[in-house]
């Protein structure tokens, strides 16, 4: 399949930091564009949109943008914003309320993201709150949010007999105000070909500060698989989310001169998830020009099939359909 300018434009928006050549070649598209109503709605669609509003001022030919499409790119630039002041300012609460009873946190995906990989809570779109704990501290942590005034969603809280006897990844979410929090006791359910094991991930846990209040985040190899691993749930299911492709892409990029990627691929290969990694790692190189050494193309290019390029041209383009087995 071939791509459009449109969708050459999108993809080589993803970037915080893109290099001069890649500034260029936005120019070059932003003059071959000809459906600016497709290309809006799908930078809004997709979680790109800020991502290039903050760039037109780097842009040379973001005078030709029409007004109207400049204007809807600022308005998702500062709705995302809003969202994420709102957001991180739950989270303070929660990591105070947390911390008063010595519970430790992992803070995931973007509320962590948003200010410590993008460093503009503006850029980075995440629509709710997701805390890794101990497992011995999950039926605590829903106590404390419950006095707080979040409430299940479905208004059933589970029960220990529930947790004893089912495999649970994270807690039924829970909802104040429309800021909806899930806690995690693990990241992936039983069974699947990858093992991310937990007591690993909490070992190798970095201490980080997250709207002024410290908490831990994934280490960048371990962060990088979760990724990976939450990006092929969401891909299979039919629900692809392309903040995680945007995600993968920034941490390999922003990392690229400091990434060690012998002690990478040691940790997939402790994990088991070096095929469900690095099937995504070539999908980023080859359309989002992330950075990927070229061994490492090499050795796992045979991962990104004919199919999974299909798929993934169907979900930028907002054709979601499921593909193989849904991931719950």
């Amino acid at each position: 399949m071939t791509l459009s300018s449109e969708d050459k434009l999108i993809l080589s928006s993803i970037k915080i930091n893109p290099s001069v050549t890649e500034l260029e070649q936005i120019n070059r598209l932003i003059l071959e564009v000809t459906d600016w109503n497709y290309l809006t709605k799908t930078l809004i669609d997709r979680g790109i949109a800020p991502l290039l509003f903050k760039k037109l001022p780097l842009l040379t030919n973001s005078s030709l943008i029409p007004d109207t499409v400049r204007a809807k790119l600022q308005q998702t630039y500062y709705i995302t914003i809003s969202r994420g002041a709102l957001l991180l300012d739950y989270f303070k609460n929660i990591a105070d309320a947390f911390s008063k009873q010595s519970i430790s946190i992992i803070a995931l995906k973007g509320v962590y993201l948003s200010e410590n990989l993008y460093h503009d809570i503006g850029l980075r779109q995440f629509s709710d709150i997701d805390l890794l704990v101990h497992e011995e501290d999950g039926e605590k942590c829903l106590t404390i949010l419950e006095s707080m005034g979040f409430r299940v969603t479905n208004a059933i809280k589970l029960s220990k007999f529930v947790n004893e006897q089912f495999d649970i990844v994270h807690y039924t979410p829970m909802v104040l105000k429309g800021v909806s929090i899930e806690i995690h006791i693990k990241l992936h359910r039983k069974g699947e070909k990858y093992n991310l094991l937990v007591d690993e991930l909490w070992k190798n846990a970095v201490p980080v500060t997250v709207n002024k209040r410290n908490v831990f985040a994934l280490n960048i190899n371990d962060l990088l698989i979760h990724l990976c691993v939450h990006l092929d749930k969401h891909f299979q299911g039919g629900k692809v989310q392309f903040t995680c492709l945007c995600d993968i892409t920034n941490m390999l990029n922003e990392n690229e001169a400091r990434f060690d990627w012998e002690a990478f691929t040691a940790s997939c290969q402790l994990y088991k998830s070096e095929e469900v990694v690095f099937k995504y790692l070539i999908l980023v190189n080859k359309y989002m020009n992330a950075p990927v050494p070229a061994d490492v193309i090499d050795k796992y290019n045979y991962l990104l099939t004919d199919e999974i390029e299909q798929q993934f041209f169907k979900y930028l383009k907002g054709n979601f359909g499921q593909i193989g087995r849904a991931h719950v």
